[in-house]
């Protein structure tokens, strides 16, 4: 049962303890058992309901996966520009400890925003497929983004999502895009956010509450 569990585990990469407990057809408490065992042998990396399998043979070929202009950095150099990034280190002063220019360095980022964005996109619009929501709509910059909210998870697009059969937010789910939008309103006030915004309110909203290991294991199996 516990190799079905692991071999479950590294298909679906990042899941909750109630997605894979449904998906398996068992008990969270007994899938919670193996899960933690995985977690022992650093098979698994876990903060609050959230995992992510920890996949070794991934990140050695994890510079092949990257653009071709960032395959001339060495693996050390992305591995550092990683952890600094998930580390919310500035592109000025990674540049100055890293050999890397300050635009490289922001190319890197931007990059990484992006996907960010693209996975909480597709995630989102699975979503909202299977129950659509009316959104909650802020301005950033000028310009204004929609916000869904789905299993206490903050999504954003930058283009209206119709259904004729949109639900609105439940008071609680009110409740919690305030707290979620009155911290990113906080995050986004300098001009570095102004182009890119999408990509800018993904990533904040990806590490909202995540600690440093979460975030720099997830960042590296999305670049996969």
């Amino acid at each position: 049962m516990k190799e079905r569990i692991q071999k479950l585990c590294k298909r679906l990469s990042r899941f909750t303890l109630e997605e894979i407990a449904l998906i398996a057809e068992l008990e969270e408490s007994e899938v919670k058992i193996f899960l933690q065992e995985l977690t022992k042998e650093n098979l698994l990396t876990v903060q609050d309901n959230n995992y992510i399998y920890n996949n070794v043979e991934k990140e050695n070929k994890l510079k092949k996966r990257l653009p071709i202009k960032f395959q001339y950095q060495s693996q050390e150099t992305i591995d550092m520009l990683i952890k600094c990034f998930c580390a919310d280190i500035s592109s000025p002063k990674v540049s100055l400890i890293l050999s890397p220019s300050e635009n490289c360095i922001c190319e890197f980022n931007l990059f990484f925003r992006k996907k960010i964005y693209e996975r909480q996109k597709q995630e989102l619009l699975q979503h909202f497929k299977n129950n659509p929501q009316l959104p909650r709509l802020r301005k950033f910059f000028g310009k204004f983004f929609y916000f869904y909210l789905y299993n206490n998870f903050l999504y954003v697009s930058d283009e209206l999502l119709e259904d004729k059969n949109s639900l609105n937010f439940s008071k609680n789910e009110i409740r919690q895009f305030k707290i979620l939008y009155s911290w990113l309103n906080r995050k986004l006030n300098h001009n570095s956010a102004k182009y890119y915004t999408s990509f800018h309110i993904a990533e904040q909203i990806w590490r909202y509450n995540k600690e440093y290991n979460f975030l720099e294991c997830d960042l590296k199996n999305l670049l996969f």
